[in-house]
């Protein structure tokens, strides 16, 4: 889901932790009432978690948001905000583990590859010093029994 971007304004009633917005955004958020969204001011680099409480009344293309909660995101009634949903930590866990034995995978598949390559390497060469082993040892066996003698 993408950010929604939308007008900030200053609930009437202290309500640290959570906003309202109209149901038209819900679906647009991918939330459902009673989730949590990221509210960020891009500017500050700041990001404020909430859980969001849909609300018919409030006009579309606004969030209403606490005193604290605009104050922490450094924004005034008014100023823009972009609103996300909040990914939960359950999926956050999920997704770096998927990612992480998706790694995995590919190091050890590269891992196996240079494996079998380095085995191909070493067994080529020692065939090849044992038959030059083997030329050296019947040469000095033929040298030492003599011309009549055939190994």
């Amino acid at each position: 889901m993408q950010d929604v971007i939308l007008i900030a304004k200053k609930r009437a009633f202290p309500s640290l932790g959570r906003v309202r917005l109209n149901v038209a955004h819900l679906d647009g958020l991918g939330i459902r009432d009673g989730e949590r969204a990221d509210l960020e001011n891009s500017a500050a680099k700041k990001i404020v978690t909430v859980t969001v409480i849909a609300d018919k009344q409030v006009p579309e293309g606004q969030v209403r948001v606490s005193t604290e909660d605009l104050a922490s995101l450094g924004l005034g009634d008014g100023d823009k905000v972009a609103v996300r949903r909040s990914v939960p930590l359950n999926e956050k866990i999920s997704k770096a583990a998927t990612d992480a034995g998706t790694s995995v995978s590919k190091s050890a598949k590269k891992i196996g590859t240079e494996v079998q390559k380095q085995t191909k390497q070493a067994s080529e060469e020692i065939s090849k010093a044992a038959s030059k082993t083997t030329k050296k040892v019947k040469k000095t066996i033929k040298d030492a029994a003599g011309k009549g003698d055939e190994l």
